[in-house]
């Protein structure tokens, strides 16, 4: 049975072309310690690293490719943020429609939470919304469950009203919204690699305003191979907020990886969301499905959840036994949105094409999918 994948919101597959490639050819040949191993290789491979943070921080709009810094996945990096800017006990604002990424660490430091208002289609509703006071915000580019675009701009015009840090959660947004971190003054913008990225799991990081950089507490410390007489946290960027050896193999194929995102933008951005219409398009022809979020032709990304008069996780499996489809079932990690969109504590039935998903996967979809709510 051939595999249709549509949980590119989770991971992407398949990953970029090259990717795999690159990734194996740096073990087999190129392994090299960064700031540590004397070696003829140590050179390209800082290259290869050092051009991500370039094509990052170009695509985020700010001109500091050494306040990249690189972790395990989006989760770090937020953690990273949240615990380095924000003081517990603080008030934050967030949307209604955030990730558990976002809530649990702001719940373990015992913030007070100021949630801007969502509509039924996980859309937040910002006119009105005017705080008097806050500490920070953190906003979700784009929601995981429903799709809906966020306001950013709103968003960082209220950070600036109330002169507050504004961070970012690009993990669903990335590369389908533009982020222009230098235009919305953003204290950071969060991001993993192995989603819009088409890169290998376990990569992902943040980029950091240069002052936020200069100024935060590491999450992790430890040694760089730079400033080694000194036991204290290095003053340089990005070892600064780098400590230990970096997934450098992980790294060398997000290289790869973004590059192709990169110089392939506009079509997989086109394609990936021409696969969510016709999605869209063709759930609305089955009868007892109810899709959650915005229309087809309203701004969105590759995401669409739905709930269904049959039980959500045996259509699920239905799916997958009679034709190889692979979705995600469940709250997806963000109560919040599921009580925004009217789906909680059930949670709903979650696809997401990519760049590589056919017109003919979709169809098989639909046609699984109606043939399961016949039964």
């Amino acid at each position: 049975m051939r595999r249709i994948y549509l949980d590119n919101a989770a991971t992407a597959f398949p990953k970029a072309p090259g990717t795999a490639e690159a990734i194996y050819e740096h073990i087999r040949s190129n392994v090299v310690n960064l700031y540590r191993t004397e070696s003829a290789e140590s050179e390209s491979v800082f290259s290869s690293v050092f051009g991500l943070r370039e094509m990052i921080a170009s695509l985020y709009g700010y001109a500091h490719p050494e306040c990249v810094v690189f972790t395990l996945n989006a989760t770090e990096a937020i953690n990273m943020a949240i615990k380095g800017l924000i003081r517990p006990g603080a008030s934050v604002i967030t949307t209604s429609n955030e990730h558990n990424a976002v809530m649990r660490p702001l719940s373990q430091l015992g913030c007070s939470i100021i949630k801007v208002p969502s509509d039924t289609k996980g859309r937040s509703q910002w006119d009105g919304f005017e705080p008097e006071k806050a500490d920070a915000m953190v906003i979700n580019a784009a929601g995981n469950v429903s799709g809906a675009i966020e306001d950013i701009s709103k968003a960082a015009e209220e950070a600036r009203r109330l002169s507050i840090p504004l961070l970012i959660d690009a993990s669903q947004a990335s590369p389908y919204v533009d982020i222009d971190m230098s235009a919305l003054n953003a204290a950071a913008v969060c991001f993993p690699g192995h989603k819009g990225f088409l890169g290998p799991e376990g990569t992902g990081g943040a980029i950091f305003r240069r002052d936020i950089a200069e100024s935060i507490e590491p999450l992790i410390t430890g040694g760089t191979g730079t400033e080694s007489d000194m036991e204290a946290v290095p003053h340089t960027l990005p070892e600064r907020l780098s400590g230990g050896t970096e997934n450098i193999p992980g790294l060398v194929g997000l290289s790869t990886s973004l590059r192709y995102v990169i110089d392939n933008l506009g079509d997989i951005r086109r394609h990936s969301l021409a696969m969510t219409e016709r999605l869209i398009d063709g759930l609305k022809g089955i009868d007892g499905i109810t899709m959650h979020g915005p229309d087809a032709d309203e701004p969105r990304t590759p995401i669409v959840s739905v709930s269904a008069e049959k039980d959500i996780a045996w259509l699920a499996s239905r799916l997958l036994e009679r034709s190889g489809i692979e979705t995600r079932v469940g709250l997806h990690c963000s109560p919040s949105s599921h009580r925004s969109l009217g789906t909680f504590p059930t949670g709903t039935l979650r696809f997401s094409p990519g760049p590589f998903t056919t017109s003919d996967e979709i169809d098989e979809t639909i046609r699984t999918l109606k043939e399961a709510m016949d039964e």
